[in-house]
């Protein structure tokens, strides 16, 4: 088996079929490398299941179904982003998580003959593992050009709000040599004023977490101008209270005082570890070290944008190596049942301290804390919910 040639097979033909054949693409590579069975999964917005994109029916009998996250041996590939394997009655079975970066796309599952000698089952892994990370780039290509992929990730239908917030938002995770971002929104179908942006300049990250006032699309429309704001400030390489000021005259000109967002706007050196940041009327983030929240970061906050802010201070902290701050809206902490109290800061703080002490991966973190939120809501949130984790990590 010549592992190049079957990637890179599987690039060139990937380029020229239509994209949302990609599933029968990935088979027809792995059909080359001897494989009988194939499922391309993607997660779904919830991140509780993985659907299957297509089958590819010169490997498979039947049409997959999705499976659970929790309690499978896909779901644990996509949870501790690991190849695993198992023996089946027909030979071998292979599950690969499909990412981009840090960003978790689904899983592939690949089914084998038996294979005999050890030095092929560690030709086949690599492949795998291979496989999966050129899966993840093409599945993010081919969502450009068709509706197929994104289609399998809903459950059930979004409203016109979480339609546009979601195609307004960056991959929810990321991660560099220096650094990582993992982040989440709830409710995924219905999620509208919340939102999150991040970008790598050289050795300075500019980020945002914003929450627009109100519900539906007049919130969405809020978020949107907002970060657009942002990104025309960060773009020209502006100061962050200047930044702020055009997020500021935007909304307020655009909404005549009847909307106002709320957040942060953040810029990071990944070279030093100093983050600055300007608050405006949003919860003050948590610093994590090691694994546990050692401090809220706070900083004297201005008015939220739209309502004509005077910044009075910018927030500094200098992080140590391995240092995470988790912001967050405050419908992560304002989560209640329809006769009960909220989910509060202190539980929100136990959560956290619990599955990072456990190891747990930040965006795997987010994924369990956006169940409990709606374990403790009792169903889907009332309000948006917001979490994002930025981690330094030098010289990882």
């Amino acid at each position: 088996m010549n592992r190049a040639a079957i990637i890179g097979n599987l690039l060139r033909r990937a380029s020229l079929t239509p994209p949302d054949l990609l599933a029968a693409d990935v088979a027809n590579a792995l059909h080359d490398a001897g494989g009988n069975h194939l499922v391309l999964y993607v997660v779904d917005y919830e991140q509780e299941t993985l659907q299957p994109v297509a089958l590819a029916s010169e490997l498979l009998d039947e049409r997959p179904k999705g499976v659970n996250i929790e309690g499978t041996m896909a779901g644990r590939s996509f949870r501790s982003q690991q190849v695993l394997s198992a023996e089946t009655d027909d030979g071998w079975r292979v599950w690969a998580p499909v990412r981009e970066r840090a960003e978790r796309i689904g899983v592939l599952e690949l089914g084998f003959p038996n294979v005999e000698a050890d030095i092929d089952r560690d030709e086949l892994l690599a492949l795998a593992d291979d496989l999966g990370l050129l899966v993840g780039h093409l599945t993010h290509t081919a969502g450009r050009y068709t509706d197929l992929i994104e289609l399998r990730r809903r459950r059930r239908p979004m409203n016109l709000a979480a339609e546009m917030q979601w195609d307004l938002l960056p991959p929810l995770s990321f991660s560099s040599p220096e650094l990582a971002i993992a982040g989440l929104l709830e409710p995924a179908y219905f999620v509208a004023g919340d939102a999150f942006d991040y970008s790598l300049n050289g050795e300075m990250l500019g980020f945002a977490i914003i929450d627009a006032m109100g519900h539906g699309v007049h919130s969405t429309l809020a978020s949107t101008l907002a970060l657009g704001a942002f990104r025309y400030g960060r773009r020209r390489a502006l100061e962050l209270t200047v930044i702020a000021e055009h997020i500021d005259d935007a909304v307020a000109e655009h909404f005549h005082g009847d909307c106002f967002v709320t957040g942060h706007l953040a810029s990071f050196d990944v070279a030093t570890g100093e983050l600055r940041w300007v608050n405006a009327g949003h919860p003050p983030p948590l610093l994590l070290r090691g694994a546990k929240v050692v401090a809220e970061l706070a900083c004297e906050p201005c008015l939220p944008f739209g309502l004509g802010i005077s910044i009075a201070e910018i927030g500094y902290c200098r992080l140590q190596p391995g240092d995470r701050v988790l912001f967050y809206s405050d419908g992560a902490i304002e989560a209640r049942p329809a006769s009960g109290e909220q989910f509060g800061l202190d539980r929100l703080v136990s959560e956290v301290e619990q599955y990072i002490g456990a190891g747990v991966l930040p965006s795997e973190t987010l994924r369990r804390l956006a169940a409990r939120l709606r374990q403790h809501r009792g169903g889907e949130l009332e309000d948006d919910a917001t979490l994002v984790f930025l981690e330094w990590q030098p010289g990882r």
